[in-house]
């Protein structure tokens, strides 16, 4: 039997296909925001921790391209880390209200 014969009757095993899951704009961001305002509402001190996690989010929402794509959230989101460095934990809280309820899920685009 020489090689040729071997690899053509022999079959091979191919791993099925797994799709990724599309990624969701600003879902990080909008992760970043809920446990921000869940640390507000109960009243953490440590706003530099919080003000972190949204500085952290908003750069993987730059690296993923989805800034534009949520632009008046990450307006509102740098409004209320403006508000956490300088204390003013009720301004950081009614700006990240209004970035959460300003979020949604933008439909997909058609590609073509």
């Amino acid at each position: 039997m020489t090689k040729q014969q071997l690899s053509v009757q022999s079959p091979r095993h191919v791993p099925p296909v797994r799709k990724r899951p599309t990624p969701v704009p600003g879902e990080r961001l909008r992760r970043a925001v809920d446990v921000v305002l869940t640390g507000l509402n109960a009243g953490d001190a440590d706003l530099v921790r919080l003000d972190d996690v949204l500085r952290t989010a908003l750069a993987w929402t730059a690296a993923a391209g989805d800034t534009c794509r949520i632009a008046p959230a990450v307006r509102q989101v740098r409004d209320a880390r403006i508000g956490l460095r300088h204390g003013d934990a009720e301004h950081a809280r009614s700006a990240l209200a209004a970035a959460r309820d300003g979020m949604h899920v933008v439909p997909r685009q058609r590609m073509r």
